[in-house]
């Protein structure tokens, strides 16, 4: 759904003079294995932009990297706020450790990030202005995402709407636009959407996170929406293949365990319709086959994914069984 040319530019000049004072905005960070360079590129791009920062690491192999680099931050005059897990508890358990501490420190948004993610200049005020904005047309947001390039390779990434099993791709513009759902990093969120639907669900460990919570969002009423000039560098997937004129992305065999799991769990709730549902197992089906084909660890994405299948239609949650 778009806004309306007159509705965007009519109102676009009081949503800018609407005060942003009263919003308090945290940064919520996982870390696992992280580049620590992307880090510090992040945190550059970060400040100024953000309240609060809290970092989650999942016990990552380069700790004492991270570790220096939180001290070298703080020297600096900067304090985030850091949870150190004894072990990984998944993206959805960090995210939710992440949002509660949030609210202690009395945050009214959050905004999830991925630790490569970097915003361009005037990302929260843009996603701030622009939930204003639609608040005010009537909108009912539960949450806003921005818009994603790959600085690498110049890709911009189309806002993705489903009509059934079909994905429409809607080119970024100025104006607002509705959207399926919203990928985890850059999501902006404010609290009192978390205490209505509830945060991210942790039985899933990794992958659909992000888009399970955004259908049970619109289950209560509330809609999710794209801020175009918030814009943020963010590659999705591992890495990017193109298959006969297809781009797709690339995952590790053990993240092939998760989505094809985890695509089972999301084939059962009753919130997600049935045209995305039919569409991610079929697709998912599609990938392991280019896989087998183009990878070199084909036996390893075929263990992985009959894993995920089996444990799928088991019902089994969590972890993988098999993650080295």
């Amino acid at each position: 759904m778009f806004m309306k040319e007159n509705e965007f530019t009519n109102t676009k000049r009081k949503a800018k003079k609407m005060s942003i004072s009263n919003n308090k905005v945290c940064g919520i960070i996982v870390l696992y294995n992280p580049d620590v360079l992307l880090l510090k590129k992040q945190l550059i791009s970060l400040r100024g932009q953000v309240d609060d920062v809290i970092y989650i690491d999942n016990s990552s192999k380069n700790r004492s990297s991270i570790n220096t680099f939180i001290e070298d931050i703080r020297k600096n005059d900067f304090e985030p706020f850091v949870i150190w897990n004894s072990e990984n508890m998944g993206l959805g358990y960090a995210q939710n450790q992440g949002i509660y501490k949030a609210r202690e420190m009395g945050a009214s948004h959050v905004l999830i990030l991925d630790h490569d993610s970097v915003l361009q200049s005037c990302f929260v005020t843009n996603l701030i202005e622009t939930e204003n904005l639609l608040k005010k047309n009537g909108f009912n947001i539960g949450a806003m995402g921005p818009m994603y390039y790959n600085a690498k390779t110049g890709e911009i990434y189309p806002i993705t709407k489903y009509i059934g099993p079909f994905i429409k791709r809607i080119k970024p513009s100025e104006n607002p636009v509705e959207a399926s759902f919203l990928i985890s990093s850059g999501c902006f969120i404010s609290l009192k959407v978390i205490d209505k639907v509830g945060g991210m669900n942790e039985d899933l460990f990794v992958d659909y996170i992000d888009v399970e919570w955004s259908f049970r969002a619109q289950s209560y009423g509330y809609k999710m929406f794209v801020a175009p000039k918030a814009k943020m560098d963010h590659q999705i997937g591992d890495r990017r293949t193109s298959v006969l004129g297809r781009t797709i992305s690339v995952h590790s065999p053990l993240r092939r365990y998760y989505l094809f799991r985890n695509s089972i769990f999301m084939f059962r709730q009753k919130d997600i319709y049935f045209g995305y549902k039919l569409r991610e197992l079929i697709f998912n089906s599609l990938r392991l086959v280019v896989f087998l084909v183009l990878a070199k660890d084909r036996f390893e994405y075929l263990k992985f994914s009959f894993a995920g299948f089996r444990d799928g239609l088991k019902g089994r949650t969590g972890k993988c069984p098999i993650d080295q």
